[in-house]
């Protein structure tokens, strides 16, 4: 039995008022959002398209609002059974990041969001880790926070586990990252997608200051405009196949994988 997931950085809520067009084409199953505006009136506007709320876990605020993470499901697929969310205590090297990010003004802590779903032909169980991970910090220490979340979880290592969204993974030190996953028996859906950031986006002035804007300018060109911030990894499910939606309402692109179960 197939079923589709979805992971999106909405940008601030903004590609989130726009997903339509997404939801149309693509029709996912499961859908992993990131910087979602997390107010219940908001998070209403999905349910309203026949999906229902797992669960979503606050990230940071701006501008006088709250975002995070939110995992919404098609019911007539799922079960959802419960959710829980990360716990990992700050080093001082993350309090280091964490002061440069003030400084910068970009405040967008860690995230790890959990959601288990029974499947409700097959009657399979399914963990959905939607994460959402440090901006401004180094690769090492995202590495870190994915080995805690997966820790601290408790997922039994016989259950069958998507883990996606923004990790903010810069494009080096790739073997660090495959090391962390194969320790958990996950495999990468998204090796495919050599990229899933553009910052050419209409409208993205408008979310940065310009010390922001001119730090992104750096580091897109640093990375030859290949930013690859946006990842599925997966076991226990066979992958069928991924693509990057070319819709674009946020500086990330849509990013879709369609496994059996």
């Amino acid at each position: 039995m197939n079923f589709s997931l979805l992971t999106y950085n909405t940008l601030l809520n903004s590609a989130y008022l726009k997903l339509d067009p997404i939801i149309n084409q693509c029709q996912p199953d499961i859908l992993c959002l990131q910087e979602v505006e997390t107010n219940n009136t908001n998070l209403k506007i999905i349910e309203s398209k026949g999906y229902l709320l797992a669960d979503f876990a606050n990230t940071f605020i701006k501008f006088g609002k709250i975002y995070g993470a939110a995992t919404f499901y098609n019911p007539e697929k799922f079960r959802f059974i419960r959710s829980n969310s990360l716990k990992i205590n700050t080093s001082l090297t993350e309090f280091f990041f964490t002061l440069v990010q003030t400084i910068v003004g970009v405040n967008k802590p860690k995230t790890v969001l959990r959601c288990d779903f029974i499947h409700k032909s097959t009657k399979k169980r399914l963990t959905v880790c939607n994460a959402h991970l440090i901006v401004i910090a180094s690769n090492a220490l995202r590495v870190n926070h994915i080995n805690k979340a997966l820790e601290s979880l408790e997922i039994n290592r016989k259950t069958s586990l998507i883990m996606g969204g923004d990790f903010n993974y810069l494009p080096y030190q790739r073997r660090r990252l495959e090391i962390i996953m194969k320790k958990y028996g996950l495999v990468e859906a998204t090796k495919n997608i050599r990229q899933t950031v553009d910052f050419s986006i209409i409208g993205e002035k408008e979310h940065m200051t310009p010390f922001q804007r001119s730090f992104i300018k750096f580091l897109d060109k640093l990375f030859l405009h290949k930013m690859k911030n946006d990842y599925l990894f997966y076991r226990g499910v066979k992958l069928k196949k991924t693509e990057r939606i070319n819709l674009q309402f946020s500086d990330h692109y849509p990013i879709l994988s369609t496994f059996s179960i």
